[in-house]
């Protein structure tokens, strides 16, 4: 069944619009028919299957919320090269990231604006978890400096690791129920200084494989580890 995004899904038994965009997709690059079943997800939990009927329309057969994640993972990244851009935000949504906060580090090669959000990533957030039928599309915060990225770390009060290819250090050992931040940087790595600063702070050096991975191997191999494997942080 192809998936859908609809920021309003209405009740079963009710007619549903899509956006122009989806309508476009479902209508004229897909062309649905009468009678074919389609899945709706409107990224925050809202599941539905509707069916078309004559005229290009749309009802609602059955509706549904499912519960939010007790752990939610908050990647913030030093954003890759524009070629893995869109790589990594498919992956996200493949894996249930929460939330994606991209960070400019010491090293980062990329440099968007701070505060920028080109609308380009939040499409493609949209079409990874249309692909995965992910109901929860991950949340796109603004682009942040190093600095910013701790204090807001700090300010909400969440634990914290970062990718280090160091040897993780003993008595670190933690379970996550919550939230949790998942912090990679460039791939030149962090500067002696921020790794410091993230220590300061009481971030989480945090070891996840043998060999220097790129950023966003690490991003999605980090992130898949905290969630499925939390006893063993």
């Amino acid at each position: 069944m192809r998936c859908f995004v609809c920021d309003n899904i209405t009740e079963a038994g009710t007619q549903v619009s899509l956006p122009e965009r989806e309508s476009q997709h479902l209508f004229k690059t897909l062309r649905g028919r009468t009678g074919d079943l389609v899945m709706l997800i409107d990224g925050r939990g809202t599941v539905a299957t509707a069916r078309v009927e004559d005229g290009k329309r749309l009802f609602v057969i059955e509706k549904k919320t499912l519960a939010e994640p007790e752990l939610k993972i908050h990647l913030f990244i030093s954003p890759p090269k524009h070629n893995k851009m869109d790589q990594l935000l498919t992956q996200c949504c493949e894996t249930g990231v929460w939330s994606i906060t991209f960070v400019i580090a010491e090293h980062s090669v990329v440099r968007p604006d701070e505060g920028a959000v080109p609308e380009r990533w939040n499409v493609h957030l949209s079409e990874g978890c249309k692909q995965s039928k992910n109901p929860f599309i991950p949340r796109l915060g603004e682009v942040i400096s190093f600095s910013g990225m701790v204090e807001k770390i700090k300010g909400r009060k969440i634990p914290a690791l970062y990718g280090s290819v160091g040897k993780p250090e003993s008595g670190q050992k933690k379970t996550w129920t919550s939230d949790a931040a998942w912090i990679v940087g460039p791939e030149g790595g962090f500067s002696p200084a921020e790794e410091e600063c993230m220590k300061a702070s009481g971030f989480i050096p945090f070891n996840i494989g043998r060999w220097i991975m790129r950023v966003e191997t690490a991003a999605i191999a980090g992130a898949v580890i905290l969630m499925d494997c939390s006893e063993k942080c």
